[in-house]
């Protein structure tokens, strides 16, 4: 019989025993396939799964299970469903494959997958808390939160004893907004393990969630004092002080936790805001600025800068950064409204109401949306429609003293001079935080036409408008609790075929694509890796990398091995295609549009490298089969045109033809790999630093092109 030893990342071992006496060298081999360095591992789990003739199939089930728990360690989860694959085919009952399995596919995004492996593995083990957990965290991922509490609610009866499983549960309660219940799940997790930084973060940011500072600030107090490094615990704490308007300390915690992680760029917009608060726009513009850099389809932090720039006076760019955000989030009534006062601020009304009007439609008790559109129907003379929406505005929020300024104001036009009198003191008896210069602009306003009534003088025949937006202090949004394995915004598809069945195999496509793919994971990408696929695997890996694509900022797609061009179309070719007579063009090859029509769907970078100009011997017999048409089928590869924002590499000029290489990757991977990671380099000196090494290492034969619509520099590595 078969035990299972549950690990904390959701990953199961498999440990076998013998039907009878074991030699002392196989007793130490199993040994060495469950423990030891991953190398040492998978080598002696490959030696038990080569003897076939002397190990039992179930046996043999338990060594690629172990192996393939190596593989889902180190991130080749390819790897690992292929061995889990086997051991399945071996033991179909053979719970731990299929929980890792499904491990292995949550870790891809193949969300699906994942919970029918890990609903297997559940009917062939009822008593499996692990696989219960673990199903349970992907039922969360997908938002499916009532699903995932049922699951969790079983793995701790099952277990009770696991902290991460309080945790995971306290973190899908949070999800719904029941505070209490998550506070309650993570003060057992602390019980249980009161030295792990993360439970305290996720108690703390709980309760800042309910604005229970005190309690918030002494949970994430006590995270920093077990992790200092807790860049979450740092975050959260920014939070706390931003809260309480103690923006400078809050300011201090954003710049540690972006000194540990210089890539976050939901630090820079917090810490942008902060300095917002603070009044410091020029501080505040340089962190959404670099926010935006590494984020720029954020469009929260597309709106914030809008802020600053209205606050500059600068209308035009803070309206293109609306329109951005917009179009990145069409639901976001705050988007509208802004871009509202970005039109008004140029007095082009009409267009001004109709955001408002947007911004209401989508969030019918929006104050300051109100209050916005009241103002502007102000500066059309319209003061009867100026006070209902203004009226509106403050029965909202009373603590708007902008619209009782407007509204005073609009009073004032009508010869009611009495309540323009009554709205002048409310906006001067409401405090000024100094937040934005609309309170600024209220204040001032107000004082001088209350002082004119007063006097029984003129209104003042000037009034200025207001230099900034009109929104109340928000505290940055509710954060995630802290987990594992984000998302990347950064998504690759690496594929080399090198093993043709119906033409020269080539040696180093595999190899170019294995280093590029770890380069690329080593440059923060999620990276959809294929080696030596059929044309059906190929096609898999292309829809994969397209589900990965919808959040994604920067999109690469690397292919290495036989491509060819026909009437000046690309095609890359699966290590099976053969390619006999002009009809199986389509059934035997995938072609490059395919990929670029995932890719280009959205606005994004998107990097296209092609190593696949090898000498082909298909292309030369593909020719001949077209007979008078033979011209149409070209050598090397045919130039694209790109959608704006991406830039297509070829290792040679177009229609010439590429060097495979006599060492491990070809000379253009070669100088890829060297260069893609330049700390600062933007992509398209990287293309002219491959260009020169591989023009000098091949004698002068081969020269790198590229066609490039990038807007700005791309770098992907800082």
């Amino acid at each position: 019989m078969h035990r299972l030893l549950a690990i904390s990342a959701g990953l199961v071992v498999a440990l076998s025993t013998f039907a009878t006496p074991a030699h002392a060298q196989s007793k130490a081999e199993w040994r060495s396939c469950r423990n030891g360095d991953h190398e040492s591992r998978i080598a002696a789990c490959t030696r038990i799964i080569k003897r076939t003739s002397r190990v039992s199939p179930r046996n043999r089930a338990s060594a690629y299970t172990n192996r393939a728990y190596v593989y889902n360690e180190k991130g080749e989860y390819d790897r690992a469903i292929r061995d889990l694959d086997a051991a399945i085919r071996l033991n179909p009952k053979n719970a731990s494959a299929f929980n890792n399995r499904g491990f292995a596919y949550n870790a891809k995004g193949e969300l699906d997958n994942a919970i029918r492996d890990y609903s297997r593995a559940i009917r062939l083990r009822r008593k499996f808390p692990v696989a219960y957990a673990n199903r349970a965290r992907v039922h969360r991922k997908k938002g499916n939160y009532d699903k995932a509490l049922r699951d969790f609610d079983q793995a701790i009866r099952l277990d009770p004893d696991k902290p991460g499983t309080y945790n995971s549960r306290g973190n899908a309660y949070f999800n719904k907004g029941d505070y209490d219940r998550s506070i309650s799940d993570y003060n057992e997790a602390i019980r249980l393990n009161p030295k792990s930084a993360i439970y305290f973060n996720n108690r703390g940011n709980a309760y800042r969630n309910k604005r229970e500072y005190d309690r918030a600030m002494r949970d994430l107090d006590k995270a920093l004092q077990l992790n200092p490094r807790t860049v979450v615990a740092l975050r959260n704490r920014g939070h706390v002080f931003y809260a309480r308007r103690d923006y400078n300390r809050a300011i201090d915690d954003y710049d540690e936790a972006i000194r540990l992680s210089p890539k976050t760029a939901a630090i820079y917009n917090f810490r942008g805001n902060a300095y917002r608060r603070k009044g410091d726009n020029n501080r505040a513009l340089a962190d959404y600025d670099r926010a935006l850099d590494l984020d720029p389809r954020n469009a929260a932090t597309l709106r914030n800068r809008a802020f600053v720039y209205l606050a500059k006076g600068d209308n035009n760019r803070a309206r293109y950064d609306l329109d951005e955000a917009i179009r990145l989030d069409p639901k976001s009534a705050r988007n509208y409204n802004l871009r509202g006062l970005a039109y008004k601020r140029n007095n082009e009304l009409d267009r001004a109401i109709r955001d408002f009007d947007e911004a209401i439609r989508l969030s019918p008790r929006f104050a300051v949306a109100f209050a916005n559109r009241g103002d502007a129907h102000r500066l059309r003379n319209d003061a009867e429609r100026a006070i209902a929406d203004l009226s509106e505005a403050v029965r909202l929020n009373s603590k708007i003293a902008s619209a009782y300024t407007s509204r005073g104001l609009s009073y004032q036009t009508r010869g009611d001079r009495d309540r323009a009198r009554r709205d002048f003191k409310a906006a001067l008896a409401l405090p000024e935080t100094g937040a934005y210069l609309s309170e600024r602009w209220a204040a001032k306003t107000a004082r001088a036409h209350l002082t004119a009534i007063e006097a029984g003088a003129p209104a003042p025949s000037r009034i200025e408008p207001a230099p900034a937006p009109v929104e109340t202090a928000m505290a940055p949004p509710a954060t995630e609790p802290e987990q594992k394995g984000a998302t990347s915004r950064r998504v690759a598809l690496v594929l080399g075929n090198g093993a043709y069945k119906h033409s020269t195999p080539l040696d180093n496509p595999t190899n170019d694509a294995a280093d590029m793919a770890k380069k690329l994971r080593s440059l923060g990408f999620d990276v959809v890796e294929g080696r030596d696929l059929d044309k059906y695997g190929m096609e898999s890996r292309i829809r994969e990398f397209g589900r990965k694509l919808e959040r994604a900022d920067v999109a690469l797609f690397f292919y290495a091995g036989h491509g060819l061009q026909v009437a000046d179309k690309n095609y890359l070719v699966p290590i099976d295609a053969r390619l006999e007579r002009p009809g199986d063009l389509g059934l035997d090859t995938v072609t490059v549009d395919n990929v670029l029509a995932q890719m280009e769907s959205e606005a994004r970078v998107n990097l296209v490298f092609l190593d696949a100009c090898r000498d082909n011997p298909l292309t030369r017999s593909f020719a001949r089969s077209f007979g008078a048409r033979s011209t149409s089928v070209g050598q090397g590869l045919a130039p694209i045109d790109s959608a704006v924002g991406t830039m297509i590499a070829y290792a040679t000029q177009p229609k010439n033809i590429a060097l495979d290489g006599r060492g491990r990757n070809s000379p253009f991977t070669t100088a890829l790999l060297k260069h893609i990671g330049t700390p600062g380099l933007d992509i398209g000196a990287v293309m002219r630093r491959v260009r020169a090494d591989v023009y000098r290492s091949t004698r002068k034969k081969q020269l790198p092109w590229d066609h490039s619509s990038l807007i700005g520099e791309v770098v992907l590595a800082r």
